[in-house]
């Protein structure tokens, strides 16, 4: 048996009919005359007249009669219409069973966001909009590395960068920044090194960031690293207690009254705040109305992501 098409097979092939083609016979069915249809598809009369004759030749079906008062339908033009409003309908369905779901609130919406953010800023939010939108649920993706919106591996990203990604839409907020902290027990029994040879607790990777700023080589940061930890929570507990300076988001350490900044805000670190999404979703209701809300309420916190409480009452004790 031969695997290429028959001749008959590929007349078959380009003689179907595409809905294209039924749209036009459609709106001549309905229309009665070409410049009706012409109207109804908003095309000019001449357009219209060469894409029928193109149809029927090519289908070598005569679906209308030429006559001077119009174009009536044939046996071949009735049958044409009965299964084009058929299709048209099923398109109709369709769009209103895709596009209604996009136009009503509900359905998952998967979020990504800092680990900071996700335990100490966010949850009260997702409580506040699930009350509001009672059908939405909201699946979270914690981390520091930043998903692909392109991919669609999230929805919506909260992001703390100096550039977002080109594939993505969103909205900045505000600056981000960090700054160096200890605990009021640590600072009292420290001694009188200079901060590149003082003990550290570092999100893993974080020291990173601060080569040149503070050591010129990382495996200078490596030698006075007490604690190193994936967990962002576990490295601010144990600077907490006492173990040693550490590298944090202003939102996170200035909150936590364990905690005391000795450094100005790390400028030269400063990031921008952004929520992101993928710009297929930004019609998306529930992904549209959960980006909005979150504008709304973070937006009110910026002094917090900037380093601007005003209850901060920093202890410059290094200068960078």
């Amino acid at each position: 048996m031969s695997i290429f098409p028959s001749e008959a097979a590929i007349k078959a092939q380009n003689m179907a009919l595409d809905w294209s083609d039924l749209s036009v016979i459609l709106a001549i069915c309905r229309a009665g005359t070409l410049s009706g249809a012409a109207r109804m598809l908003g095309q000019n009369h001449s357009t219209i007249f060469r894409k029928i004759n193109n149809i029927e030749k090519k289908t070598e079906v005569r679906f209308f009669e030429r006559l001077r008062d119009g174009y009536p339908m044939t046996d071949a033009g009735r049958s044409a219409l009965y299964y084009a409003e058929r299709i048209e309908a099923e398109v109709h369905a369709l769009g209103r069973e895709v596009l209604g779901k996009d136009l009503r609130i509900q359905g998952k919406i998967r979020v990504t966001a800092p680990d900071g953010m996700l335990a100490r800023v966010l949850p009260p939010l997702f409580v506040a909009f699930r009350r509001q939108h009672p059908e939405v649920s909201i699946e979270i993706l914690g981390g520091y590395i930043a998903v692909d919106l392109n991919k669609r591996e999230s929805d919506i990203a909260i992001r703390a960068t100096s550039k977002p990604p080109d594939i993505s839409l969103g909205k900045k907020l505000c600056q981000f920044r960090f700054g160096v902290y200890a605990s009021p027990s640590f600072i009292k029994a420290m001694d009188e090194r200079p901060i590149q040879e003082q003990p550290w607790c570092f999100i893993e990777g974080v020291h990173e960031w601060l080569v040149p700023l503070i050591w010129k080589k990382i495996t200078d940061a490596d030698q006075v690293t007490a604690f190193s930890s994936t967990s962002v929570f576990g490295v601010l507990n144990c600077a907490a207690e006492g173990m040693g300076l550490t590298f944090m988001p202003c939102y996170l350490a200035d909150t936590d009254s364990r905690l005391v900044r000795v450094t100005e805000l790390l400028e030269p670190l400063t990031l921008e705040l952004w929520i992101l999404t993928h710009p297929d979703l930004r019609h998306t209701a529930r992904v549209k109305a959960l980006m909005a809300f979150l504008v709304d309420a973070l937006s009110k916190d910026c002094d917090l992501f900037e380093g601007n409480l005003p209850c901060n009452d920093p202890q410059v004790m290094f200068t960078l």
